[in-house]
């Protein structure tokens, strides 16, 4: 399952910093959408954006095929 998250800072009036396609469930499992944020602010994280204190994130909804 494929969806887009992106990735915000804390505090800065919601100003997009980067945006991450996610692929959970490959395995037959059920991601939920806390899943999918947990993944893309590790990524974020791993990517050098901030530290995850200072980093927050939005699930878009649909599923992206």
């Amino acid at each position: 399952m494929k969806r887009i998250v992106d990735i915000y800072r804390k505090g800065q009036g919601g100003q997009l910093l980067w945006t991450y396609i996610v692929i959970l469930g490959g395995n037959g499992s059920h991601p939920s959408l806390v899943d999918f944020k947990n993944e893309a602010l590790r990524l974020a994280v791993l990517d050098n954006h901030d530290l995850i204190e200072n980093l927050d994130a939005y699930v878009h909804l649909e599923i992206i095929q």
